[in-house]
């Protein structure tokens, strides 16, 4: 490698593919598998003309491409079934209308809906579901349509990596070929310190300081609590279910304090403030009614299908004898050895899928039970599964093909040496800190991937190699990519796109962004600030 570490011409050819896709979705408007189709071939062309690569290296680098995409599209796939499933059922509507209905505080309906709630919602769905679920909520509460999309925006965005059963966590994983325990640990750090980030822009975000002042304890009792258990989780190898259970605690927390601030006004020293409406009046308590069958539905029926994913998940991970059932049944794969013709070499690795035990295996069985209850209540018609499948395909497709092209071109940089080379020469130009850009290049693809995910599929590998270069802990870099590329949701066009097509917004897509932007820029340097100040430390 040692002539490709001298030529300036190799770096820059090694930066193309990357520009390739951040030209074509930035100023020509592509898609996603659009922009990561041309970057796979630009890098594909690249590695064939300068790098020493073969067909054989290309080929093998795909194929491991295909085989890490499985993991996360298996996950995804199934989020969407079960998600519509209950979507279909009238129960997203139900226990969101529901939880509204529960307090006359127009700043803990914002807390529970557009901190809590739009959190919960990323650990069981992602894909903008938070944003597009609770955005028209806010606006029939009386909260400004713009405010109305920008606060799940920002609420949310701390749970991103952890929620979706840790699909982005996991494509990071994939990519870095980091100890899953260790990548866990730094993670959950940076990702709590933003939670409570979020927490307060929330609330800031409404009225200015006055309500963080109010509600001070009302915030940190959410997002600590949420931020200790992901942490907990996460660090006890459960990564699976840190941002759901996280959510879940904070959404059960919140519906407590309405509860006992509603029977007890006033009794909680601030705790739970009283506060006036949006429109100055008190929201009146509203029976929340399915869409289906004109039954009324309650909170725990509504919540019914994620009552069993708690269980599910629980069983598959908690009892020994469940685990090793459904791990026993496990395919082999096989990635061989390659090697460039400058010597750069990827070591042959060897892997295996147990498709019974995957996280995405436990989304399907919880989606076979929500379906059977959502049934037998009358609250789900057996024609609704048409439209289940239907929507799942039109959301799953595009997604798949991103990521899939996006991975494609990631393993066929790392298997060339390109990363590798990119990453030395941000190392010689940056130095020791690096760190305070780190989770900016993560925000950076999120934005124009408009996924975690795929931001962490993009520059995983690349920041793990700065690290490498620096001497430096890469799972602390590995870590700050994917806390950036979490906050970077906050302005990912695609999502923000969502929440203005469900708020009545269309056409002021950039009035939102310029207000999260607000948030967004400030939580990321802080993350990179702690980032620097750890591995200074270190």
């Amino acid at each position: 490698m040692s002539a490709l570490e001298s030529s300036a011409l190799h770096w820059l050819a090694a930066l193309v593919p990357l520009v390739v896709v951040l030209a074509t979705m930035l100023w020509l408007g592509w898609s996603g598998h659009q922009a990561g189709a041309a970057g796979a071939a630009a890098a594909a062309i690249i590695a064939l003309a300068l790098f020493g690569a073969d067909l054989f290296l290309l080929g093998v680098a795909v194929w491991k491409a295909a085989v890490l995409s499985f993991y996360v599209l298996y996950i995804i796939w199934a989020a969407l079934v079960l998600y519509h499933i209950v979507d279909e059922a009238g129960a997203i509507r139900s226990i969101g209308a529901g939880v509204a209905s529960l307090t006359e505080d127009h700043i803990m309906q914002l807390l529970i809906l557009g901190f809590a709630f739009s959190s919960f919602l990323q650990g069981v769905a992602g894909f903008g579901v938070p944003v597009a679920v609770v955005a028209p909520l806010l606006v029939g509460l009386g909260f400004p349509p713009v405010q109305a999309v920008a606060v799940p925006l920002v609420g949310h965005a701390w749970s991103v990596t952890m929620g979706d059963l840790a699909s982005s966590f996991q494509a990071l994983m994939a990519v870095t070929g980091l100890p899953g325990k260790t990548l866990a640990y730094w993670s959950a750090i940076f990702l709590g310190v933003a939670c409570l980030l979020s927490g307060l822009s929330v609330a800031h975000l409404h009225a200015g300081f006055r309500p963080i002042r109010r509600c001070f304890g009302a915030i940190m009792v959410l997002s600590l609590s949420m931020a200790g258990v992901q942490f907990a989780l996460a660090v006890g190898g459960y990564w699976i279910l840190a941002g759901f259970v996280a959510g879940l605690l904070g959404l059960g927390l919140s519906l407590i304090g309405a509860r006992a601030a509603r029977r007890f006004p006033g009794s909680y020293g601030g705790l739970f403030p009283r506060w006036p409406s949006p429109d100055g009046r008190l929201t009146p308590h509203r029976e929340v009614r399915a869409d289906a069958g004109g039954q009324a539905m309650g909170f725990h029926l509504a919540f019914s299908a994620y009552y069993v994913l708690i269980c599910v998940v629980s069983a598959a991970t908690l009892i020994p004898a469940i685990h090793a059932g459904l791990s026993a049944i496990r395919f082999p794969v096989t990635f061989p050895q390659t090697v460039t013709a400058f010597g750069w070499v990827t070591h042959r690795a060897d892997q295996s899928l147990a498709l019974l035990g995957h996280p995405g295996a436990l989304l399907l069985y919880t989606s076979v039970v929500a379906w059977g209850v959502y049934r037998w209540t009358g609250n789900l018609e057996t024609a609704r599964w048409k439209t289940v499948v239907q929507r799942t395909v039109k959301e799953g497709v595009p997604t798949s093909l991103a990521i899939l092209v996006m991975v494609s071109m990631a393993t066929i940089m790392a298997h060339s040496g390109m990363t590798y080379l990119l990453a030395k020469g941000m190392t010689a130009v940056a130095g020791p800190f690096y760190p305070l850009i780190s989770p900016f290049i993560g925000l950076l693809g999120c934005f124009v991937t408009g996924s975690n995910t795929n931001s962490n599929v993009l520059f995983g590998g690349l920041q793990k190699d700065v690290a490498i270069l620096l001497r430096e802990n890469p799972a602390v870099m590995a870590s700050l990519q994917t806390a950036g590329a979490a906050l970077g949701s906050m302005i990912a066009p695609a999502k923000v796109l969502v929440g203005c097509a469900t708020a009545g917004l269309r056409g002021h897509e950039g009035e939102v962004m310029r207000l999260t932007l607000r948030y967004c820029l400030p939580m990321t340097l802080f993350i990179g600030i702690l980032g620097w100040a750890i591995v200074t430390l270190q």
